[in-house]
């Protein structure tokens, strides 16, 4: 099959302009997801040979696609880089089918049925933007995903803004798996992504059917947090009170991360892992910070808990 004109198929801002392709190979071109800058096609610049100038005929522009092309191309993007980072931690000698390997993902932990959950969710994304039989289209204002794809009814139904937050589960997933934050914190944090995901979607389908549910244990801020590496603890008896003033309480509105080095480990831990201010001393493994030394931040972390040392007796600016 010969390549389309380069020419007609990239618009001025990488759009598509070729009328009849699919959405598949709109998607390709698309620059979410298509071609890199590194391209040298042909490069086309006017000359004018005469003084007498003749006009051209154009067609009009074509109407603006309602499908979020970036979103889309973001979410497909993301599942590609997930699935073939999940295929590399959990590797088999069998060769699988995109299926066989969401019902072959262990589901042991939290984090793990998180994961193969999103994976489902992400799978169908990738099969139905990817395939000559998958069909996009956007109904008041929900992104319509739906395709029957070897012999499977598979359907995502979502919004915009959940289209963006699978993307962003996965951008949080990768860099937490080399990150400092204890697995007990990343496990919160991809609940929560997830919750939120589930809360856009209208509809889903795919060989399971429906997605699993999960219980929510404990309420959990991703949106922002706070940093506090200078806690004052008291140890009384088995628990560990952590002072707070009466304006800190509220966990919804300071959702405090506590940086506390604690015999001689760095722990993380977050104020709604606290009851009435305090915790278990035995709880305080499941917050320990995943530090190369045992007790020191990365580099990075250098600018969040800078302070200006103060010099006694100097004035204040």
């Amino acid at each position: 099959m010969p390549l389309p004109h380069a020419g007609r198929l990239l618009g001025e801002e990488g759009l598509v302009e070729e009328e009849g392709l699919g959405f598949t190979e709109k998607l390709f071109v698309h620059p979410a997801i298509g071609w890199s800058a590194n391209l040298r096609l042909p490069e086309y610049r006017q000359v004018e040979l005469y003084t007498k100038r003749k006009a051209l005929s154009f067609l009009d522009p074509p109407a603006a696609e309602e499908a979020p092309f970036d979103r889309i191309a973001a979410a497909a993007r993301a599942a590609l880089v997930f699935e073939a980072t999940l295929a590399g931690i959990y590797p088999s000698e069998h060769p699988l089918t995109s299926w066989t390997r969401c019902k072959e993902l262990p589901r042991s932990t939290q984090t793990e049925k998180l994961l193969a959950e999103l994976h489902r969710i992400l799978r169908v994304v990738r099969k139905v933007a990817f395939n000559p039989h998958g069909h996009v289209d956007m109904r008041d204002g929900v992104v319509c995903l739906n395709g029957a794809i070897d012999r499977v009814a598979l359907s995502l139904e979502i919004t915009r803004a959940g289209l963006d937050l699978l993307e962003t589960m996965v951008a949080y997933w990768f860099e937490a798996r080399t990150g400092i934050y204890p697995e007990a914190y990343v496990s919160w944090m991809l609940a929560e992504f997830f919750f939120d995901i589930v809360a856009e979607i209208k509809r889903f389908s795919d060989e399971d059917r429906i997605l699993y549910q999960f219980r929510r244990s404990a309420p959990f801020n991703r949106h922002f947090r706070f940093d506090c590496d200078n806690p004052k603890i008291a140890f009384e008896s088995d628990r560990l009170i952590f002072e707070m003033g009466e304006r800190y309480r509220d966990p919804g509105r300071y959702p405090i991360d506590f940086f506390a080095v604690l015999d001689d480990v760095l722990h993380i831990v977050p104020v709604e892992a606290l009851v009435d201010g305090s915790i278990a001393r035995d709880e305080l493994q499941r917050w320990r910070a995943r530090s190369l030394d045992g007790f020191s931040l990365p580099a990075s972390f250098r600018t969040r808990f800078a302070r200006e040392k103060i010099v006694v007796g100097q004035p204040m600016a």
